[in-house]
């Protein structure tokens, strides 16, 4: 058997991949960077798409793609995209298009990972799902819809990494509201063999899953069982009133704070229960709950450390945005003859060195601007880091006295090239 793999660079797509390679499924996978994923899997075969484009939208595209294909698993998603459009072009209009090439190619048997509670929001990311859902549905397909609860792995992702932030908060333990939510989980490993499996026996033909495990909790059960995974004390519970954890995702939105989002909210406060009795008859899986999980793998240095990072990584983003917004007011407003004595020894023109200081400065504010707004982070982190490295550079040379200044103007480039350069390590998740 062969299987295209839609979305297989992902954090549920490569635990598919790697279950599929483990059963001895051939796999081709679709993803916008091939070399990336043939470094993770050497061994695979790859198809260059990218789902935003026009192309995608073509049922000739996925002609080659669907070559010699015996079915199809689209784990493709955004939780959150800056355009409504790109959303609808990753949920439904691709996919759309996938599965028109699907018929003409004669390829059948096709597996969509949708999410749970998509029938009852009304997000973007919910209707976009939703529909993606009801167009497959429609087809003349042996279709299988799986809408997962909250998918755990052996590392993390998205929402998954925020519940692992919250347990190991210090010194409190906060929770949304009262902690009451009712959560259910099921790990990549469980719902990758549920796939394996229905594409082996055929089983699930025409059917809406829910995967999800038989186990279910409250969400401050939860966060204390992460919490207690960590190695954390269990601190004083801090209920979280709805309305702040509002206005804090639509700060969110705004500065692209993923995953503290109105969508990701949105999305909690929907269902995140599934049918596991559903699921287990329709697949032979039956999913481990977290508790499970969590006891077949004691968390390591990593997972304490990655936890605490995903809350200090905003904070990180947001310093350097004040760092180079001050420092860009602070050069367009600074007395003239201060640069001027600094650039001294290369020049005399005072229009010159005016013009030297406001054009650096209004660098310094775009800088600020576009880490404000999360735009092209790790781009941004690279000119941060070549920025500073030429001001400690210029500097230097012009006025080498500034290092032994007793307020350390230039010895504070040192931490700051230190503090952009984590900062571009957490902005590269995969």
């Amino acid at each position: 058997m062969r299987v295209l793999v839609l979305g297989a660079n992902g954090f549920v797509g490569s635990a598919i991949v790697a279950a599929l390679i483990r059963a001895g499924i051939e796999v081709r996978g679709v993803v916008r960077d091939p070399a990336k994923l043939s470094r993770r899997f050497p061994d695979i075969d790859t198809f260059k798409a990218d789902l935003l484009a026009p192309s995608a939208r073509d049922a000739g595209f996925w002609q080659p793609a669907l070559d010699g294909i015996d079915a199809v698993v689209n784990a493709a998603g955004v939780l959150r995209s800056r355009r409504e459009r790109d959303t609808w072009a990753v949920h439904v209009d691709a996919p759309d298009a996938l599965y028109a090439g699907c018929m003409r190619q004669g390829v059948k048997r096709i597996i969509q990972i949708s999410a749970i509670g998509v029938e009852e929001a009304t997000t973007v990311y919910a209707r976009s799902k939703r529909t993606g859902d009801d167009k497959l549905m429609a087809r003349d397909l042996d279709w299988t819809i799986l809408r997962p609860v909250i998918v755990i792995g052996h590392g993390s992702y998205g929402g998954t990494s925020m519940l692992r932030a919250i347990a190991a908060f210090p010194w409190v333990t906060p929770v949304i509201a009262d902690g009451g939510n009712a959560l259910e989980f099921i790990h990549t490993d469980d719902l990758a063999a549920a796939i394996v499996g229905l594409l082996s026996t055929g089983a699930g033909g025409r059917q809406v899953l829910e995967p999800a495990s038989p186990e279910r909790l409250t969400l401050l059960e939860a966060v204390h069982a992460y919490r207690r995974w960590l190695g954390r004390p269990q601190g004083p519970v801090v209920r979280v009133p709805d309305w702040s954890v509002t206005a804090l995702a639509r700060l969110g939105d705004l500065v692209k704070l993923d995953p503290i989002t109105t969508t990701a909210v949105t999305q909690f406060r929907a269902r995140l229960t599934g049918d596991a009795e559903e699921f287990e008859a329709a697949t032979g899986v039956r999913a481990r709950g977290l508790h499970a999980v969590l006891a077949d793998r004691p968390a390591e240095s990593q997972d304490l450390w990655h936890a605490r990072l995903y809350l200090v990584r905003p904070v990180i983003r947001l310093t350097l945005a004040v760092l180079w917004l001050v420092s860009g007011l602070l050069g367009l407003f600074a007395e003239p003859a201060r640069y001027i004595a600094i650039l001294a020894p290369i020049t005399e023109s005072q229009s010159f060195a005016t013009a030297l200081a406001v054009s650096t400065s209004l660098l310094d504010l775009a800088i600020a601007a576009a880490l404000l707004f999360g735009w092209q982070l790790k781009a941004i982190a690279n000119v941060q880091l070549f920025i500073v490295l030429g001001y400690t550079v210029a500097l230097s040379l012009l006025s080498p006295g500034l290092w032994g200044d007793l307020f350390g103007s230039l010895l504070k480039n040192l931490p700051i090239i230190a503090l952009i350069l984590v900062h571009r390590i957490l902005e590269e998740e995969r």
